[in-house]
């Protein structure tokens, strides 16, 4: 597990690892050490500005690294990038992709477990450490329910300090969860809401609710825990209601649909201020970003010189249209889930590149004049006409140049308030309170302009028809494939028991021999 190198490196162990002068090039800091590092405020903001760093990572790494949404997506039959990717039959480059992405989402659990193993808590302000706490357990929790739905059986890492603890075993699901649910938990009680951050906006000097400088937007709130949590909850349910998971008999079907009703019923009873925002065509515009239906999302800066943007933008763009600033046009949508949007779902044109004004300002439209099918939900780099169709620049100034390929800042959603209106929708349904939870379903229909009158049919099937047109492309579906056990509906040849979890890197069962058995099929 590359997590154990990355300690060597930071506790600057002297080893023998044959990898250790470039991991300790990679991942050295400063000469600090556990004894003398969380020591303070100042010390633990810094301590967690590298967790949130570790999270960007795993989602995107400057430049074009995406395997994290490749892995995720290209199974769906949504995307068209790879036929490793499409099919799970990877090549050696792609095996060494999915590993990076493995250490990665290890490096930030351990940056996380140390920071809330570690942080000098009688030296920080009180809240200020709470804080700081709550928040790493958010992102730990994160990732560790990332690691959990993609490999299965995983370790637990509470902190590595030394070589004898950094190899530990794997063990099951059931006990990834407790922890994750504990982590959750905690946070949820200790974290300030978002109405509570937004009513104070951009502060660098810190404030009565964050108490500690150096606040930034979009940072874990309680609502962020509590969807989170109730996703965790849904998952469970859902999965060994589907049969897809039973978990060791270790959870109850119906407690867990329960929990995750009452925490979704008490961010949509308000306090959070979380909404709808009117236009789903603006919910990835980057003013809206950190807005009130951006529950959480993983952060990206535009044109910076940090490198702490990503190339989403240019990697959807249809080459040669002159409406982004980099047009690469390596990531594709297709026609066949094009055609589950009717005309009339103000979604389909909001998703997908379908048409735009050229510098002689000609409508193009697609399939006649764009040949490729793209969607744009990470497009924010672009102008529009008075009509909202993209169009070459005219008046407007690109925030990036042509050579930023890697520095596009639009963020990456992980949890949107019509996301937890549909969990919302779920766990009633599922617990027998259908009137309720077809309203839920209603309000995220009426603002695709698909009215409050709900076709005729099975309720679950409208919800899963409706995620995968409200939340395409955003690394949700291929989770939800799972948790309800119909990949076979959507992907038949990925149906296998093979394909419900990803290798694990050979190198780490080789160095870790508590990782094996490799998963099931590889």
């Amino acid at each position: 597990m590359r997590n154990a190198k990355y300690l060597v490196a930071l506790l600057l162990i002297v080893c023998s690892l044959s990898a250790c002068k470039k991991y300790l090039v990679e991942e050295v800091f400063s000469s600090s050490q556990p004894t003398n590092f969380y020591m303070n405020e100042q010390q633990g903001i810094s301590a967690l500005n590298g967790v949130y760093a570790g999270l960007r990572d795993t989602y995107f790494t400057y430049a074009n690294d995406y395997t994290f949404f490749s892995m995720l997506e290209a199974p769906t039959g949504t995307v068209s990038f790879s036929p490793g990717f499409e099919g799970m039959n990877y090549s050696a480059k792609d095996l060494a992709d999915i590993k990076k992405v493995w250490d990665r989402m290890w490096v930030c659990v351990n940056r996380a477990s140390m920071l809330i193993k570690l942080l000098k808590k009688e030296n920080v302000n009180e809240i200020s450490y709470k804080r700081i706490i709550a928040e790493a357990k958010f992102v730990r929790s994160l990732c560790y329910f990332n690691l959990v739905r993609m490999w299965g059986d995983i370790p637990l890492n509470d902190g590595v300090e030394t070589i004898d603890g950094a190899y530990p075993a794997k063990v099951s699901q059931s006990l990834v969860y407790k922890q994750i649910i504990k982590d959750l938990e905690s946070a949820a009680v200790d974290l300030p809401t978002w109405k509570q951050y937004a009513a104070y906006g951009n502060s660098g000097t810190g404030n009565l609710v964050n108490d500690y400088k150096g606040y930034e937007r979009g940072r874990a709130t309680k609502g962020a825990a509590q969807a989170l949590l109730a996703k965790v909850y849904l998952t469970i349910a859902s999965s060994i209601a589907s049969n897809a998971n039973l978990y060791d008999n270790a959870f109850d079907k119906n407690d867990m649909y329960t929990k995750a009703k009452v925490l979704c019923a008490s961010i949509y009873a308000g306090g959070h201020d979380y909404g709808l925002i009117t236009d789903y065509s603006d919910i990835f515009k980057e003013v809206n970003e950190n807005g009130k239906e951006d529950i959480f999302s993983v952060k990206f800066i535009e044109d910076s010189d940090l490198k702490l943007g990503n190339s989403l933008a240019g990697m959807t763009a249809v080459k040669g249209t002159g409406i982004l600033t980099t047009e690469v046009g390596t990531l594709k949508s297709t026609s066949a889930f094009l055609n589950e949007f009717i005309v009339s779902d103000k979604r389909r044109a909001a998703t997908f590149f379908l048409e735009y004004i050229n510098k002689s300002n000609v409508r193009v439209l697609y399939p006649a004049g764009i040949k490729t099918l793209t969607f744009k939900k990470y497009w924010s780099d672009y102008q529009l006409s008075s009509d909202n169709i993209p169009m070459q620049p005219t008046t407007y100034i690109f925030k990036t140049s042509a050579a930023d390929k890697g520095r596009f800042g639009d963020d990456i959603p992980i949890l949107r308030y019509s996301d937890l209106l549909l969990m919302y929708a779920e766990s009633l349904n599922a617990l027998g309170d259908m009137a309720n939870a077809k309203q839920r379903v209603a309000d995220v229909r009426e603002r695709s302009g698909l009215g409050r009158v709900l076709p005729a049919g099975d309720l679950m099937e409208l919800i899963i028809s409706e995620r995968r047109r409200e939340l395409c492309f955003e690394i949700q579906l291929w989770f939800d494939y799972q948790r309800l056990n119909i990949v076979q509906r959507y992907r038949p040849t990925l149906s296998a028991v093979k394909y419900k979890y990803f290798p694990i890197p050979i190198s780490d069962l080789m160095t870790n021999p508590g990782l094996l058995p490799q998963n099931p099929g590889w």
